[in-house]
């Protein structure tokens, strides 16, 4: 006895599994939209059990005219499941929109404006208007057809007088179907294309994400650019000046690059001067900021450091480069790099501070390059 329960709890997740996979089976054809064909699956299925429903509520109030009226109806819905899977998505919407319309009008008429079928127009106004495939032109003209239609049912409806009532616990049942019905398919359309247009928000978010990355980073050494450095030093300005923290600045250039270029070839400098920036951002990651300033020359902020921490910290990069071999094709390359640094006082601005550091920069290579000048 015990066996068999498990067994039977341990097939009630693959019956689920199986089911979920049927009814969010691919389309074949690309120019089908899987989410579509999915979800027209779905709203058969919860339609069709709310005609079905409906139709035993009208069985039990002896109107076996509408309850036998629902069996075609039904049949309607399930050619458009099958049509999801026929590579015909889009015809199958529209069936699924004509039927809906076909329903709302004759229920609505001939059961009168309480019964609710009016609203079934709702449902397919929600499709129309969600359809990525419908200009605006076609969605508003739709629109304006649903809503005459909806307006004419109405006074025809009350025209013609139709007030079928059930017994009292019948008609707690026909509110439960319909609230039910009505609940699963706004949900459903509503989860549908909202999954969608969220996909594309996040979609077009992280491109304009990697547009603004790809703005700010220099394209070959994939560094802070110029211009993304300097909004960073205006930030880091506005902040410091209010708490009155230190930063410092330094500038660095890569010694005899142009040989480089001219010996090896221009591809081997870029190659030398992405090495580096890796280097470089390697060793100044939780320490500051290292942009490519221009050319062959580096730009390094160290926020809260001061000259002698920035300097330990400099020194020990540019040994590093000192020592590394840069093998290019065979070639083994030797660079070092000459640095100027400065610490940002209010005086002198961050552009004087900068100079400071380019001139340290430049004492640094006259008097025999490959050091640190503070």
């Amino acid at each position: 006895m015990d066996i068999k329960r498990t067994v039977g709890v341990n097939c009630m997740p693959n019956i689920f599994s199986k089911i979920k996979h049927f009814l969010t089976k691919d389309v074949k054809n690309e120019s089908e939209s899987k989410d579509l064909a999915v979800l027209l699956r779905l709203l058969c299925i919860v339609t069709s059990l709310y005609i079905l429903f409906n139709s035993i509520y009208f069985a039990i109030n002896a109107s076996y005219f509408f309850a036998i009226l629902s069996i075609p109806i039904i049949c309607l819905y399930v050619g458009v499941f099958i049509e999801t899977y026929e590579n015909k998505t889009k015809f199958a919407l529209h069936l699924f929109n004509y039927t809906t319309i076909v329903t709302s009008i004759v229920f609505t008429l001939f059961t009168g404006w309480d019964k609710n079928y009016q609203w079934l127009l709702c449902i397919v106004c929600m499709l129309i208007f969600f359809s990525v495939d419908a200009d605006s032109k076609f969605k508003i003209n739709n629109m304006e057809i649903i809503l005459i239609t909806l307006v004419a049912i109405s006074i025809l409806s009350h025209l013609i007088g139709v007030h079928k009532t059930g017994s009292q616990g019948s008609n707690i049942y026909f509110s439960i179907i319909t609230a039910a019905y009505y609940g699963s398919a706004i949900s459903l359309i509503s989860f549908n294309f909202s999954k969608k247009f969220n996909a594309s928000e996040l979609k077009l978010r992280s491109y304009n994400q990697k547009l603004q990355e790809m703005a700010s980073l220099d394209a070959l050494t994939l560094l802070p650019n110029r211009r993304s450095m300097n909004e960073y030093l205006s930030q880091l300005v506005f902040e410091k000046e209010k708490k009155g923290d230190i930063f410092c600045i330094a500038i660095a250039d890569l010694d005899f690059f142009k040989k480089v270029n001219d010996q090896y070839g221009h591809e081997a400098g870029d190659f030398i001067l992405k090495e580096t920036a890796k280097i470089l951002q390697m060793n100044m990651e939780g320490r500051g900021k290292v942009s490519r300033w221009g050319g062959e020359e580096f730009l390094f902020c160290f926020d809260n450091l001061n000259m002698e921490q920035s300097f330990k910290i400099l020194d020990e990069i540019r040994s590093i480069i000192e020592s590394r071999k840069f093998i290019y094709k065979g070639n083994e390359i030797k660079i070092t790099i000459t640095i100027g640094l400065e610490e940002y006082y209010h005086i002198s601005g961050i552009e004087g501070t900068i100079s400071n550091a380019d001139k340290k920069l430049y004492k640094g290579k006259s008097s025999g390059r490959n050091r640190v000048v503070t």
